[in-house]
């Protein structure tokens, strides 16, 4: 029976395969039929790499984790400034090559190199800056080993202060150097476009002809992640990464979305299964697989999405609406929600062919033969279900299954100056109280204080704060994702979705969220650099008391003799 060759192009990146391949710098494959895919994505960083060779030649330092596609870059560079592409890799990783402003010499992976030779590299990219030769430098390096490397070595030192200055800030990128840090890219920007291309309808055309098609859970996941609505929700679980400040690399993606479209299976597991192992399958839709359900806890250890996204899990929070809507939406009494509720609860693959209808009926009718508990284990894959799958026009709600209250409000702050200053408020209501470890009143000025309730100074909102989005970058592909808190132009504390979170819950009152840990850090830092900039009265001491009556600690004074 002919299988699909697109599915094991899929399972190279299946950790579990012996076909997994740890090299994603060309992202193809040769499958069991002898047919090979290209894949690749474009991305505004080679674009950028092609146009400073091309326009305004300059040495290059490429820097990112293992994964990130430092060598697909070397590759294409070097493929698109000449006419024979790479076939591979000379033993060192080393090519030079001339081109039409001089030469281009590229050193594929710095990490790979022996210690002189990385020497002799750098000190020759050192003496390159300070010369008006037309050799130019392409460099694929970790941060931390080079920046150790640099500081090993005193001749190297003018180089280490160029280095460290791009390191800082990407707007130091003048002159003869440029380093374009990977880690720098929203990692949601490419998965939609992934998504799109490893479900375009040519390359499941032996699907449709399949007398296994309706019993096959990766053409079900292919089906269902084509739909452009199940798209952006999966995007949008992604563009939580970013807001928390999560990089993920283009490795562990092509692994992650690789695995959500076939469970890490292929044809032949699908064809061979029987009874026992098709009820196995058919527990690997594309909604438990985003979370890694069912996965051994160490088979996708190199796999630090899945880590995070149990983390984000919509299945392990109840909201009474959605848990009744499973169990009772037919019933309702009202159309579209008892139709909504037959789309959403039926005979489908993912719901084992009407096993779990059947058994809801009886729950319902009768409570008999334990369906009350396989009900209770059915609950959270159904509210991960209902997440990605509901579509009525009315339900605002899914975002409650996450594990943030503020979700929408952060997202609201985007290119919305006017939502980012009415939230000024909350943020500094949130910190006036983080701050003093107490419940404080309501306060227009962020208060300078700590946990012996002293006042050291304050700071008003119209003059001395302002929230700031992160800018854009045309460099590579990062969109705004988080915003930074600045104070009198001198203390700033960057507010991720995290810090976001806990700030509005103290705002609110609330109890802190699973994100607590991280938040905490960078506001208690914050605190400290505020108390070091507060210009306090030596004549009259500022503090907060309990107040009896208000039930809350208020601002107080109290004049020194």
């Amino acid at each position: 029976m002919k299988r699909n060759p697109f599915v094991y192009y899929l399972d190279q990146y299946n950790v579990l395969s012996p076909n997994h391949s740890k090299i994603y710098d060309e992202y193809t494959i040769e499958t069991h039929e002898h047919n090979t895919y290209s894949f690749s994505i474009e991305t505004k960083i080679e674009e950028n790499l092609i146009n400073i060779l091309e326009s305004n030649p300059q040495n290059i330092i490429l820097t990112g984790n293992a994964g990130d596609g430092k060598t697909r870059l070397c590759r294409i560079i070097h493929d698109y400034f000449n006419q024979e592409p790479l076939e591979n890799w000379p033993k060192d990783g080393i090519v030079e090559f001339p081109y039409k402003n001089g030469k281009i010499r590229i050193v594929k992976d710095l990490s790979e190199l022996k210690d002189e030779v990385i020497e002799e590299e750098l000190s020759n990219l050192q003496r390159l800056m300070a010369s008006d030769e037309k050799v130019f430098y392409l460099i694929a390096a970790n941060e931390g080993k080079l920046s150790k490397f640099l500081s090993q070595y005193s001749h190297l030192t003018s180089l280490r202060e160029e280095v460290s200055k791009r390191f800082k800030s990407h707007k130091n990128n003048k002159g003869q150097l440029s380093i374009l840090n990977l880690l720098d890219v929203t990692s949601s920007v490419y998965v939609d476009k992934v998504l799109t291309e490893w479900n375009k309808e040519d390359k499941w055309e032996e699907c449709q002809s399949c007398p296994m098609k309706n019993r096959c859970i990766i053409n079900m996941n292919h089906e269902r992640s084509s739909s452009d609505h199940i798209q952006k929700k999966i995007v949008e679980q992604y563009k939580l990464l970013d807001y928390l400040d999560t990089h993920i690399t283009m490795r562990e993606m092509l692994i992650h979305i690789s695995y959500i479209i076939t469970g890490g299976y292929t044809c032949d597991n699908v064809f061979n299964a029987d009874y026992k192992e098709l009820e196995k399958q058919t527990k690997k839709p594309y909604y438990q697989n985003i979370y890694g359900h069912g996965l051994d806890e160490n088979s996708f250890s190199e796999m630090k999405a899945l880590r995070i996204f149990k983390s984000l899990d919509p299945g392990s929070y109840s909201l009474s609406s959605i848990d009744d809507f499973i169990v009772n939406g037919d019933i309702n009494g009202d159309t579209k929600t008892e139709e909504a509720h037959k789309k959403l609860i039926n005979n489908s693959l993912d719901l084992q062919l009407g096993y779990f209808k059947k058994k809801l009926l009886l729950y319902r009718d009768y409570d008999v033969d334990k369906s009350h508990k396989i009900i209770d284990d059915w609950i959270p894959q159904l509210r991960r279900k209902y997440f990605y799958e509901i579509t009525l026009q009315e339900d605002e709600n899914t975002n409650h299954l996450l594990p943030f209250e503020y979700l929408n409000e952060y997202i609201s702050l985007f290119d919305n100056e006017r939502n980012q200053s009415l939230i000024k408020k909350e943020l500094i209501n949130g910190l006036n109280r983080i701050f003093s470890g107490r419940l404080t009143e309501t306060s227009k000025n962020l208060l300078a204080t700590n946990r012996n309730l002293m006042i050291h100074d304050e700071f008003k909102p119209n003059r001395e704060i302002r929230i700031e989005q992160e800018e854009s970058r045309n460099d590579l592909d990062r969109v705004p994702s988080n915003f930074s808190f600045v104070v009198s132009d001198e203390v700033e504390l960057k507010i991720n979705l995290a810090v976001f979170e806990y700030l509005m819950r103290a705002s609110g009152g609330g109890t802190h969220n699973v994100l607590q840990q991280e938040a905490e850090i960078l506001i208690e830092t914050f605190k400290n650099e505020l108390i070091r900039i507060s210009d306090y009265d030596k004549f009259e001491l500022n503090i907060l008391r309990y107040d009896n009556q208000k039930g809350l600690f208020v601002e107080d004074e109290i004049t020194l003799l």
